[in-house]
């Protein structure tokens, strides 16, 4: 039998062509982007040995992300044995344990990413102001980057500054002053779902109503009326915070975002929702205000912010204005600026004066003097707490809500006397300096609010070294909101309660990107 060679259609061969042009062109740009990487890891490397800098040795493709994975895994398998502030190695284990080998300061791997461990409170100055324009926010990875969106909180240069610019006027003093009564409010109205198990002297999981509260809080003083839609919108971003603190704890694989697993679907439906959510409300405020034909939004957060950001269409600067999307991402800045910050300093906070009767006492009758013991706090009367901005402040430094600040150098640039090669990301290790005897002396790891008494200047030796708010221009905007909520909470409670730990709690501080107990905080609340 002869056997005939059929000649293939032109077009066919056109489409193995682009077939093989389709499968092979990613698979080169891969290879030539870890070679790109590859040289780039090897150059930083060089760069910081040559200063003396010790760097780990790393795994090809994950760096030592699999050793901070069991590093972390074993420092939070079981609580501590005792309630001791020294939580340092709890909450950053895998700074703390390297440097045991390797010294102060050195050089870790995330895959290709250098990332160097800050030396001093001086040159943390330097990064967070003096030179803050050349050290970026790191861009993160693509699967973890709905959380915040291209908020205030991630952004950088013009864009930022245009950003602050519009949230500014959201957060100056006397605005965050008219929200204290709603604050007061909320917190009496959580107090009385607590009437049946305050009478039982059942343990009530501190943690847990500090984080619906500070949700409550934000919701009403960020989006007035549709504060229902809002608080949905922040607890779907709560889902989001824990499944990215489980991302983070793995090397990303380019494109994988985009794979239809569980988990990337899950993800996407939250971002989805928030989205829908957080649109829906602003839309709202947009139409109501057109309808009304009006000058004002409304003074919530929200209303403050696109009153600003009207502001902006001033003379030639249109192009300026935030569009829906800017203005959804800058809704969740304020989870951040006004939800997780305070839900874990009133956590630890209260905890502190647990098992610190006796300044519990303290300030009882610090509030009763100046606030009354029946009336509600005023926002006049909460600035004239010293005590309680003492104890706040003390509770910061030992339970900071954010453990570490973290820039990425864009080009190469000296940090004191130290070259950071670019592409390095620098870690500041705030729990860190928080807890050294060098800047607080050998009572680092106590509880003494006293160290305040003459303010922050003076309670460091070392300054730059306390930093729970970070520093410089890119400060956190919601200090302010942060420090007045927890006052106003703090104060209310006292004028009803004493409460101590419950012999359940278990002392695990740990990170889900902010300091939270890992078993909770349960605390048995007793009327006065």
């Amino acid at each position: 039998m002869v056997a005939f060679a059929f000649p293939r259609p032109p077009c066919t061969e056109v489409a193995f062509a682009l077939l093989a042009v389709l499968l092979g062109g990613p698979l080169v740009y891969a290879l030539h982007s870890l070679f790109l990487q590859e040289l780039r890891a090897r150059r930083a490397r060089r760069i910081f040995e040559a200063q003396g800098i010790k760097c780990l040795p790393r795994a090809f493709l994950n760096g030592n992300m699999q050793d901070v994975t069991a590093i972390t895994a074993k420092a939070c398998s079981q609580p501590m044995s005792e309630i001791t502030h020294a939580v340092g190695p709890r909450i950053l284990p895998h700074v703390y344990e390297w440097r045991k080998t390797y010294g102060e300061h050195f050089t870790f791997w995330v895959g290709f990413e250098p990332r160097y461990v800050l030396k001093e409170p001086e040159q943390a100055k330097e990064l967070l102001s003096a030179k803050s324009g050349h050290f970026r926010k790191p861009g993160g990875r693509p699967d973890a980057k709905d959380f915040i969106g291209s908020g205030l909180v991630s952004l950088d240069g013009e864009k930022w500054a245009q950003h602050r610019r519009i949230l500014n006027p959201a957060f100056f003093l006397d605005k965050l002053k008219a929200m204290a009564p709603t604050m007061g409010g909320l917190t009496v109205e959580m107090m009385k779902t607590w009437g049946s198990r305050v009478e039982r002297k059942d343990a009530i999981d501190a943690a847990e109503e500090f984080r619906n509260l500070t949700a409550d809080i934000i919701s009403h003083t960020a989006f007035g009326s549709s504060f229902a839609e809002g608080k949905l919108a922040f607890e779907m971003q709560h889902k989001q915070q824990e499944l990215i603190s489980k991302l983070i704890t793995t090397v990303y694989i380019p494109g994988s975002r985009f794979i239809p697993t569980t988990q990337n679907r899950y993800r996407n439906s939250l971002t989805y929702r928030i989205h829908e959510v957080l649109g829906q409300i602003i839309q709202k405020r947009i139409e109501l205000q057109d309808r009304l034909h009006g000058d004002g939004y409304g003074n919530d957060l929200l209303g403050l912010m696109l009153a600003a950001n009207k502001g902006e269409l001033v003379g030639n600067q249109k192009n300026l204005i935030m569009g829906l999307n800017e203005v959804i991402d800058e809704c969740k800045t304020f989870f951040f600026a006004g939800h997780e910050t305070t839900a874990s300093l009133l956590t630890f906070m209260f905890l502190l004066l647990a098992t610190h009767p006796e300044w519990q006492e303290r300030l009882r009758e610090e509030v009763f003097e100046l606030c009354g013991r029946t009336e509600p706090p005023t926002a006049d009367s909460l600035n004239h707490l010293k005590l309680v901005g003492m104890v706040i402040n003390e509770s910061l430094r030992l339970y900071p809500p954010a453990s570490a600040i973290f820039r990425e150098a864009e080009n190469d640039m000296k940090l004191g006397e130290t070259l950071i090669p670019a592409g390095t990301t620098i870690l500041v290790p705030i729990v860190a300096w928080h807890h050294d005897e060098r800047y607080w002396g050998a009572d680092a790891n106590e509880f003494r609010p006293e160290r305040f008494e003459e303010g922050i200047a003076k309670a460091c030796k070392v300054p730059g070294a306390f930093l729970p708010f970070s520093f410089g221009p890119r400060s956190c905007i919601g200090q302010v909101f942060a420090t007045i909520e927890a006052k106003m909470v703090l104060a209310t409670i006292l004028q009803q309660y004493r409460f101590h730990l419950s012999p359940e709690y278990m002392h695990a501080p740990t990170t889900v990107l902010t300091t939270r107990p890992q078993f909770g905080m349960p605390i048995i609340f007793e009327d006065l």
